[in-house]
């Protein structure tokens, strides 16, 4: 049956859905939107952490929260527009029936409760070994440094393959730089490679570690390439966080990547349409830095 959490996790996720894509809610804003008393918010939102919809930020001296500041993912977004549809709808909340644990936790059974994680993420690489966990967790812990990955299509009529390469890598070498000058202490790295093409067993295995260890993930999806998706996939699975880019005038793929934020750019990545394009990369490295445990002062 459902249970207080529940409720509380639906609380939290519509109104951390108010808040402007991308933008975190500190722990004291959400409780006056929720009304929720510490205890209960801590709970809830750990929820929503454990299952995929909410990352948070935590940092010393925020008792009685546990969490300085939470944000919605886009998977926290589409979970609400379906419980959304399902009250518009007057379906009944029922009981909460059993998820099987190959489910991903945004294919709940219908009811309106906030499922929970399953132990082991749907998209988890056959054969991993434990020196590919060792790695894995060896880059997560590095707060020092922001790896970021490119997906693309290794050859496209939309782009020129190299350019578009060193175009993403000068990217995101100037938003780290813009990140560390904002900042004091010692600087933030930038290690960055492109994802290798072809799909051996083995093969895929390496490019699904190097997907899962990144703190960023770009995907060039504009010949919607369907091993690009497939990598994308891998990188929300296990919450990386995602830059989909598109040439200009290419159409979003027709699934529910679509809800994630684009960028259109011309010339093979030499120039991004949004003019807001590079704070935002910024904003989105330092989110990264900070889900490691570096705090930015």
């Amino acid at each position: 049956m459902e249970t207080q959490i529940d409720r509380d996790a639906r609380v939290v996720l519509d109104a951390l859905a108010l808040a402007p894509r991308d933008a975190s809610v500190v722990a004291n804003v959400l409780r006056r939107h929720t009304g929720l008393e510490p205890v209960r918010l801590n709970d809830a939102v750990a929820l929503l952490v454990d299952s995929g919809y909410a990352e948070w930020i935590q940092e010393t001296g925020t008792a009685p929260f546990d969490f300085a500041e939470v944000t919605i993912t886009s998977r926290g977004r589409y979970e609400h527009q379906r419980l959304k549809a399902l009250r518009s709808k007057g379906e009944s909340l029922g009981a909460a029936r059993e998820v099987d644990v190959a489910q991903s936790p945004g294919e709940i059974t219908g009811d309106e409760s906030v499922p929970a994680r399953p132990p082991s993420p749907v998209g988890s690489p056959y054969g991993f070994t434990d020196e590919d966990w060792e790695l894995v967790a060896e880059r997560k812990a590095k707060a020092d440094r922001v790896y970021a990955v490119l997906g693309h299509q290794f050859e496209s009529t939309f782009y020129r393959t190299e350019e578009l390469r060193g175009n993403i890598q000068l990217m995101l070498e100037q938003a780290v730089a813009a990140y560390n000058d904002q900042r004091l202490g010692a600087p933030v790295t930038l290690d960055y490679r492109p994802l290798a093409a072809g799909y051996g067993e083995h093969l895929f295995n390496e490019i699904a570690r190097d997907i899962i260890s990144a703190d960023v993930a770009v995907f060039e999806t504009s010949d919607l390439n369907p091993n690009v998706m497939l990598e994308m996939g891998v990188a929300l699975t296990w919450g990386v966080r995602v830059l989909p880019i598109k040439a200009e005038g290419r159409q979003r793929p027709p699934s529910d990547v679509s809800g994630q934020t684009w960028a259109d750019y011309t010339d093979s990545g030499s120039r991004f349409i949004d003019p807001d394009h590079r704070s935002k990369l910024v904003r989105m490295v330092e989110r990264a830095i900070r889900k490691k445990g570096k705090r930015v002062f």
